[in-house]
């Protein structure tokens, strides 16, 4: 009669409990159990089949029995661990009916992102989207679905490599070290350690950044670009706190992308928009535009508040300024109006063939 159980259903005794119930059901309640918290296999055995006689042969069946569903259910859920222990418990970590649209609209899209960016291996990312696509009501799985039978499909590039031990090297509390060319500099590669307090996604390029103290040199909170690292080693011998004074909002309040304003400071750009461009500024969406101003022929004059680099110059925001083409203005400091109208010039040049 036990050997029901794994095929279907287990009928019991009358006056031991429920009739009969699916295996379907057994596993819907167990995985609800699990959600709130640990249980042991009697512990789910009791919950279902809260009067059946205890330490009686039947007893022991029903327990083998919750086992194999257990061990189905390692199968089936992603979240499912088996804590050390004896007996053991079981738990499953997630608690997918606490997802609400708008927090499954802004995970999805966070994981997707990061998909369409990496360009090695996408395991990772692969099963981050298909947790988030099981949460999914089912009229949206098949769209969310197309696609992510081939996501395996990558080989794994030094990106991805970069990106696991980087966040091994956060997660676990250890220090990065690893060799960093800075862009535009003397292209010799220079040892580094981080500390790391953060990483973040770029909202612009997508590229992720790792932020935080850098004991090598600069003794200060750094920025670093994970796919411009070579050389990773995790500093097991060595772990850090991150310290309660790093408040990532403080960090990049006045960021357009990763860089901070606390080591180099800061610079007002006034630009003026033709009255082309003028319309998307007014639609909104730039948190660090003040001071606009109406000007003759529908122009807008703005300011854009943007942290310098240690070259002193705006370099997040150049590229948005550069975007607008013909139909933006940098008005002030003379020393970035300088260089915005030289690298125009310089563009110029390259396009008329001039050497």
């Amino acid at each position: 009669m036990w050997e029901k159980w794994q095929s279907d259903e287990l009928e019991l005794p009358p006056g031991t409990g429920p009739e009969t119930l699916s295996q379907t059901e057994r596993l819907f309640r167990m995985a609800a159990a699990l959600r709130e918290g640990p249980r042991t296999a009697a512990d789910l055995a009791l919950l279902l089949y809260p009067t059946a006689p205890l330490g009686t042969r039947r007893w022991n069946a029903i327990v083998r029995g919750v086992q194999r569903d257990l061990d189905m259910l390692d199968h089936l859920e992603p979240d499912f661990e088996r804590l050390r222990g004896r007996p053991p418990r079981y738990i499953i970590h997630t608690v997918r009916s606490a997802l609400q649209p708008l927090e499954l609209l802004a995970l999805h899209a966070a994981a997707r992102l990061t998909y369409h960016r990496c360009s090695g291996e996408v395991q990772v990312q692969r099963r981050a989207l298909q947790r988030l696509t099981d949460w999914a009501p089912a009229r949206l799985q098949p769209v969310l679905k197309v696609g992510l039978s081939d996501l395996g499909s990558r080989r794994r590039s030094r990106e991805t490599l970069n990106m696991e031990k980087a966040v091994r090297a956060w997660a676990d509390g250890h220090p990065l070290r690893f060799e960093y060319r800075v862009p535009g500099g003397s292209g010799t590669w220079r040892p580094n350690q981080l500390n790391i307090y953060l990483i973040e996604v770029h909202p612009q390029n997508l590229e992720l950044y790792a932020l935080g103290l850098e004991t090598s040199f600069h003794g200060a909170v750094r920025t670093f670009k994970l796919s411009r690292m070579r050389a990773l080693e995790v500093v097991q011998a060595e772990s850090y706190d991150i310290p309660e004074t790093f408040v990532p909002q403080q960090v990049l309040g006045a960021a357009w992308g990763v860089v901070g304003s606390e080591s180099v400071g800061s610079v007002p750009l006034r630009l003026r928009f033709r009255a082309d461009a003028a319309y998307r500024i007014k639609e909104g969406g730039y948190a660090h535009l003040s001071d606009l101003t109406e000007g003759p022929g529908g122009s807008l004059e703005v300011t854009a508040h943007a942290p310098l680099d240690g070259s002193g110059l705006p370099r997040e925001v150049l590229p948005w300024v550069y975007s607008f083409g013909p139909r933006v203005e940098v008005l002030s400091p003379p020393h970035i109006r300088e260089h915005w109208l030289a690298e125009l010039r310089e563009a110029v040049r390259v396009g008329e063939g001039e050497e």
